[in-house]
């Protein structure tokens, strides 16, 4: 069933008598009927929240305004502070190792008995602090784990968010903490090395260390709203951000087992077979899971678009050509160069078996030409 996870969470806010839990979720609702074309279905469903408001706040606030409030705009140039999204499990699958998932699901559990460590008087702080290369899939678990908690996922738009205004950036930070404290979502701050640079950094001028100072104060004021950041400069991150995280995971290029089943993801359509996928595997070594998924659709747009059989050799060529740009599968002259180069890098992958296949020549030729180019 499409919908079954905002209806569920309507059910179950209505069961309960939480007029909140209900429209939040009907919001949810509503965003997912515009994005396939319900135009008659998001009108009775905004019809029926406008003829239900309640207040349930010592503010008069009514039940759906949390979410009806608009995401807050930078005040000079009236960029937006964020973008909201509301992710899918199936469209933020991350493939860790072990010790990463065990992380992860530790966060997890940790914010699913947020209810009983408030009971039992146990300060709580749902931070979690990602760091890592670039594309080794930070945002995609930030997503991940909205979609997890069938939360919104609020993500914080650096280059908005900080003003060469004197003051600004302090307010907009404030701005967007107050927005995301508003109603139940996951906050993401990604780049967050750009407004939480050490404050002993000479090369940075006094307005982001008081910048800085501002960011503290606001996770400080954090109880309910869980926040997700990710850099991936973590050396220059202030001290203090250390403490605001309780949680914290360092992300790595995917190791074989992991990349395995990233290929085995994002080829399960194709006709591949196991021994295809583990070459897969072994050429792609070093590479990120966000470069994995660059050569693939690669790859696989030039198939579709040219009508062409799966074929492992041209998705292996995509990969090499990805991970080595000095490669180069036309040029016959450089041939003996660049298979002299690869087997330099790893001399038991790239044997004269492989390379006949990459290049499409006899392996006899490829020994030859081995041979000659060694003279």
């Amino acid at each position: 069933m499409k919908y079954y996870t905002e209806i569920s969470n309507i059910v179950r806010g209505a069961l309960a008598s939480d007029r909140k839990h209900v429209s939040i979720y009907i919001q949810q609702l509503i965003e997912k009927l515009k994005a396939d074309g319900e135009n008659l279905a998001v009108k009775g469903l905004i019809e029926q929240l406008e003829g239900n408001v309640h207040p349930v706040t010592a503010k008069g606030a009514s039940a759906n305004s949390a979410f009806q409030r608009p995401i807050p705009v930078e005040k000079d140039n009236r960029f937006s502070l964020a973008d909201m999204s509301h992710p899918s499990i199936m469209d933020s699958q991350v493939f860790l190792p072990e010790g990463s998932k065990k992380i992860v699901e530790s966060f997890l559990g940790y914010i699913d008995k947020k209810e009983k460590l408030i009971e039992l008087n146990i300060p709580i702080n749902p931070t979690l602090l990602l760091h890592g290369a670039p594309g080794t899939g930070k945002s995609k678990l930030a997503n991940y784990i909205a979609a997890k908690l069938e939360l919104p996922l609020v993500t914080a738009r650096a280059d908005a968010l900080i003003s060469s205004y004197l003051g600004s950036t302090s307010k907009n930070i404030r701005a967007l903490i107050d927005y995301a404290q508003s109603q139940p979502c996951v906050l993401f701050l990604d780049e967050f090395d750009a407004i939480a640079k050490a404050r002993d950094d000479k090369n940075e001028i006094g307005e982001l260390k008081r910048v800085v100072v501002s960011l503290l104060q606001n996770i400080d004021t954090l109880t309910d709203t869980i926040v997700v950041a990710a850099t991936n400069h973590v050396h220059l991150l202030d001290p203090a951000i250390g403490r605001r995280f309780h949680y914290k995971l360092e992300l790595s290029p995917p190791l074989e087992k992991e990349r395995y089943a990233i290929f085995n993801s994002l080829l399960s359509k194709h006709e591949f077979t196991e021994e295809d996928l583990k070459l897969c595997v072994q050429v792609s070594d070093g590479m990120t899971g966000a470069e994995i998924e660059m050569a693939t659709y690669e790859y696989l747009r030039y198939s579709v678009i040219n009508e062409l059989p799966a074929s492992k050799i041209s998705l292996v060529r995509t990969i090499l050509l990805s991970l080595y740009p000095w490669l180069n599968f036309e040029d016959d002259e450089a041939r003996s160069i660049n298979m002299q180069k690869l087997k330099e890098l790893n001399g038991d992958l790239f044997t004269g078996k492989l390379f006949s296949l990459l290049w499409d020549i006899s392996p006899s030729y490829v020994s030859r030409l081995l041979k000659d180019n060694k003279k």
